[in-house]
């Protein structure tokens, strides 16, 4: 009986010897990675879509502005190619002076303007974003993926480094719908 005892624990030895190296040498565990889209989510969250619509009206209210300078501007350099040549040369280099300083303050306008957009741009989609990202780290940290990579555009000449990704790993609608959770309050 003291042998089938002294048996029964060597075989019991061995086996968890065996299962332990194979516990060893077995790979381990791939990482999960998902994939989102940005642009989908801020093409879809309430939030990134109201700053979208402020950030548009200013957008339109500028470009209407300049429009009327625009007109003025080709108007006068329709007029300078047209009566430039019957035009005496002191009147022809004036009217073009007066052109080329309409023109400038009018490259003046448009770039100041480009800056008010940028910065009322950061101020309102900034904050969405920061919140973006922190839903991310959370879903990732929540779920257990080691990546979450970018996955915004649909072919090969749009696309940097991810080529391919099955859609099932795309998690975009969870964040935007985190993401709005967030910012509704």
């Amino acid at each position: 009986m003291k042998m089938q005892f002294v048996r029964g624990v060597f075989f019991l030895c061995v086996a968890l010897y065996a299962s332990a190296s194979l516990a060893l040498a077995a790979p381990p565990e791939r990482g999960k990675i998902a994939t989102i889209s940005v642009q989908k989510i801020l093409g879809s969250s309430k939030s990134a879509l109201e700053a979208q619509k402020v950030l548009q009206a200013e957008v339109d209210k500028f470009q209407a502005k300049f429009k009327v300078e625009e007109d003025a501007l080709a108007a006068m350099k329709s007029e300078l190619e047209k009566k430039g040549s019957v035009w005496s040369d002191e009147i022809r280099v004036e009217k073009e002076r007066e052109y080329q300083k309409k023109l400038r303050d009018y490259g003046l306008k448009t770039e100041d303007a480009k800056l008010e957009i940028q910065q009322l741009e950061k101020k309102h989609m900034e904050p969405i974003l920061k919140q973006l990202n922190d839903v991310i780290a959370e879903i990732g940290k929540k779920n257990g993926y080691s990546l979450i990579l970018e996955n915004t555009m649909k072919g090969l000449r749009t696309r940097t480094g991810l080529l391919y990704a099955d859609e099932a790993l795309d998690i975009s609608d969870q964040a935007q719908k985190e993401l709005d959770n967030r910012l509704k309050k």
